[in-house]
């Protein structure tokens, strides 16, 4: 935003956009790095949970707040025309903790820096690079199972077939165009180059035919329930008013972290 000559600052558009209803088919969503959960002592006040939970609240209380022009959630609502929407929240980092699953193995180059082509790697893909331990991530949806974690499958033979489903940041890109893309008769273009199927077709539990993250869809359909925050003052418009708020020492907040400077911080 473009303001006197001089770039303004603006607080969470993610949240403006669902009050105005104004929701892109697709947010990405990056927080101020006093709104995430590091676990500084000076920004640690409860600061990233409630962040997550204004915009969790804001997708469930649309219809609500926004006097039945639109309804994110979709469900429950009464709505005549519901845009039902899934939310990931994931963390860029694993915290430091440990995880007693160890990170699975990737192909190594030869002493030549050449990859391998195999029946299971048939790109050569993955020279180099290796997995890092997991980090957590959840799955927000009026049809995500309360209390659900996706882990072993055990019993009966279903389809996708049973194994032990390992999400990655590839699963979420390839469920969103699989989901997503013209080529199914819907909206967005495929994200991944042509001939490629997925955003990531290595993603860890694209295999085997199933749909990534297709265990978090089961069903049924559910009322929201919303979250409390910790801090019962940090509102939506707590974070959409941040950067405009003027401090006790008379200057106002500008943004810090990856994405300091940027206006859709």
């Amino acid at each position: 935003m473009i303001a006197g000559g001089q770039l303004e600052n603006t607080s969470a558009p993610i949240l403006s956009d669902i009050q105005n209803c104004q929701l892109p088919a697709i947010s990405w969503v990056i927080p101020d790095e006093r709104w995430s959960d590091h676990p500084n002592s000076s920004w640690a006040k409860g600061l990233g949970p409630d962040w997550v939970a204004s915009i969790v609240n804001a997708i469930g209380n649309s219809y609500q707040n926004s006097n039945k022009k639109c309804d994110y959630w979709g469900y429950g609502t009464g709505s005549t025309n519901p845009e039902p929407t899934a939310i990931f929240i994931t963390w860029d980092d694993w915290g430091g903790f440990y995880d007693h699953v160890p990170p699975p193995k990737v192909y190594l180059g030869d002493q030549n820096d050449t990859c391998p082509k195999t029946q299971d790697n048939p790109n050569g893909w993955g020279c180099g690079y290796v997995y890092g331990f997991r980090v957590p991530l959840l799955v927000v949806s009026n049809w995500t199972p309360a209390s659900y974690v996706s882990g072993p499958i055990s019993g009966t033979p279903s389809y996708p077939p049973a194994k032990e489903w390992t999400h990655d940041f590839g699963s979420i890109l390839a469920f969103i165009e699989h989901n997503f893309t013209y080529g199914l008769g819907l909206y967005l273009p495929p994200i991944a180059p042509a001939p490629y199927i997925y955003a990531d077709q290595n993603s860890l539990d694209s295999v085997g035919g199933n749909v990534p993250l297709w265990d978090f869809f089961q069903g049924p359909q559910r009322n929201f329930t919303a979250i409390n925050p910790i801090d019962p003052t940090h509102t939506a418009s707590f974070f959409m008013n941040y950067y405009q708020t003027q401090q006790p020492d008379g200057s106002y907040p500008q943004p810090i972290g990856p994405e300091a400077g940027d206006p859709l911080d």
